[in-house]
């Protein structure tokens, strides 16, 4: 028979092998919640930088226009326009085969899509001005460039009379669109007219 000497000894035992259980068992809870927080905490902090980069870019990239000429056709119309435009101020390079320009004068709207080789009634031509080399580099614009958008051919279905009010808005994939907006002069008296 035990004595009761070893009987408490036993129970003293037990509920120490008991107290390591329930130890060991919060240690491993504890490991686990600590490893979903970091996880989590990851998870939200590469979120928030990849909003925060997405934000900058749609604020900062975009154009600036600065001139529009008109090109006089056989018509007596304006059969195509060039854009000289920049980029924004802290605007990152932009992938012109991704930008849309969108043209409306009234009577009709058209979306043109980016070309390399050749403007037409569909597609618009994005080239360098001012050096030897007029292609775009992988077809993007970088800060410091100017380039020459040119929408239409010179056969064109444009046709821009006089006293027309267009608007043609500049669409990057990312960013404000830019917007120019004239009206076309009541006579055309030379082939290249200064719409804005």
């Amino acid at each position: 028979m035990l004595s009761k000497m070893g009987i408490r000894r036993n129970k003293r035992g037990e509920m120490g092998v008991g107290t390591m259980i329930i130890f060991i068992a919060m240690v491993l809870v504890a490991a686990v919640a600590a490893s979903v927080l970091i996880s989590t905490a990851n998870t939200v902090r590469e979120q928030a930088q990849s909003t925060g980069t997405d934000a900058i870019n749609n604020v900062a990239s975009g154009f600036v226009v600065y001139s529009v000429m008109g090109q006089v056709g056989a018509s007596n119309t304006i059969d195509n326009c060039s854009l000289y435009v920049r980029l924004a101020a802290g605007s990152p390079s932009i992938d012109m085969s991704k930008v849309t320009i969108l043209v409306t004068d009234g009577a009709q709207q058209t979306n043109y899509s980016y070309s390399s080789s050749a403007a037409d009634s569909t597609h618009y031509k994005a080239e360098l001005v001012g050096g030897a080399n007029t292609v775009l580099k992988n077809n993007f614009i970088a800060q410091g460039d100017l380039v020459k958008i040119t929408i239409g051919a010179s056969n064109s279905e444009l046709s821009w009379g006089t006293s027309t009010h267009v608007q043609i808005k500049i669409m990057p994939a990312h960013g404000m669109p830019t917007l120019s907006e004239f009206t076309t002069p009541e006579t055309y008296l030379s082939t290249w007219i200064t719409l804005r």
